[in-house]
């Protein structure tokens, strides 16, 4: 180390003393400490690339675009690129592995078998992934949606209570009225930040998302006017010899065939496409693949819903799935439009009341058609929906209650 210390003080031009020879020797000492350490590193995860490559291997994967993009622009948000999803579900199930660019591999789950181990994982052990969620923490913050750990479990605790079914009995009248600030049974609570961060989560997850559920149904509905009229001939022999045209809460569990008619558009139109997790341990699978530790998961539930190993025929719109009878024969997590497990939407059943009611009441006022010069094509945003808006014909009826 001396020569080369003699020789930067020979070229900063200053005189040789213990001081600075020291001084000198200490900063290449740190600096070959930091290169050592980058070179560890470098060295760790190259190691660790190649294991979760050798276990990756196990998972088919399509033909990549080249080494550089992997298949990044392989399915893009638009109609041919849910398209492409059916087609990749249809060869691919019941899981598969693409890669962003040539180092980020990504495991798509679309069969309830693979689902399950990652969806009802503890929260911990499968947390929401910041890949894909990252970028809306600036405009949700740290909400139920993206928050994790001992947060997370907070919030939840102190929200679910205000989704049990009596307190959801008022919202029969009036869906928005609800101001009361709550608080957790152990005392803590909820900061103005962390309030807004949940405000703003309810409003997107509350409001988009089943705007865009009602959105498809009432096409659905439009697209198949015999299932419409079996939808309205329930609802008027729910309300007949009633005053009011007002739908109570007994009535939500007295619609079966709306309520299938629903769930049908559910599964064929999710309002979201996919959640993603990052498991913190490895995650074995039931045909024995082992989905490695820090491994992105995109659990697929447009894929799923489409995947005709599940469903038959997954793009016919048929409520008689879920006839009770019928739904016996499909695993519950073969229908998962508000995700699964611990990390399951905790407004589900706020939403499906809200769906009926909404849904009732417009199929009791008017007929739905579809506008034949409008063409529909699905753009997965966020949120399910379409490039140009759903255009349907909507045509008053007579009231005969």
């Amino acid at each position: 180390m001396l020569p080369l210390t003699d020789w930067m003080l020979e070229k900063m031009d200053l005189e040789k003393s213990l001081f600075r020879s020291t001084a000198i020797s200490s900063l290449l000492l740190f600096l070959l400490a930091l290169f050592i350490h980058a070179l560890l590193k470098a060295f760790h995860f190259c190691y660790q690339f190649y294991v979760n490559c050798q276990r990756l291997r196990c998972f088919p994967e399509p033909p990549r675009r080249n080494w550089l993009l992997g298949h990044l622009g392989l399915v893009v948000p638009s109609e041919e690129g849910l398209q492409k999803v059916t087609e990749l579900v249809s060869t691919l199930s019941p899981s598969f592995v693409t890669w962003l660019g040539p180092f980020i591999p990504v495991v798509s789950l679309v069969h309830p078998d693979h689902i399950k181990p990652v969806a009802t994982a503890p929260a911990a052990i499968a947390p929401k992934d910041k890949l894909f969620y990252g970028f809306l923490k600036p405009w949700l913050g740290d909400g139920l949606l993206l928050s994790g750990g001992q947060k997370w479990a907070q919030h939840r605790r102190i929200l679910t209570p205000a989704f049990h079914f009596d307190i959801l009995k008022p919202y029969m009248k009036i869906f928005n009225e609800s101001t009361n600030i709550m608080h957790d049974e152990e005392g803590c609570h909820l900061s103005d930040e962390d309030i807004a961060a949940e405000a703003d989560t309810f409003m997107f997850e509350g409001h988009d998302t089943t705007a865009s559920g009602l959105s498809w149904v009432l096409y659905n509905l439009a697209r198949h006017p015999e299932y419409q009229d079996q939808c309205r001939e329930e609802i008027r022999n729910l309300m007949r010899g009633r005053d009011t045209e007002e739908i109570e809460w007994a009535d939500l569990s007295q619609m079966p065939f709306t309520t299938m008619c629903i769930k049908e558009s559910l599964r064929l139109h999710p309002p979201v496409t996919a959640v993603s997790r990052c498991c913190t341990e490895d995650v074995k699978l039931p045909n024995g693949w082992v989905i490695p530790k820090g491994i992105t998961c995109l659990i697929s539930i447009f894929g799923t819903h489409h995947n005709p190993a599940v469903w038959p025929e997954p793009e016919v719109y048929n409520p008689y799935r879920f006839d009770p009878k019928s739904s016996q024969n499909y695993s519950p997590l073969a229908f998962v439009p508000f995700s699964a497990g611990p990390r399951n939407c905790i407004g589900q059943n706020f939403a499906m009341s809200e769906l009926k009611v909404a849904l009732a009441l417009t199929l009791l006022q008017f007929t739905v058609r579809l506008d034949k010069n409008k063409s529909v094509r699905r753009k997965p945003a966020l949120i399910l929906r379409t490039e140009n808006g759903l255009w349907l014909q909507v045509e008053q009826l007579p009231s005969k209650i």
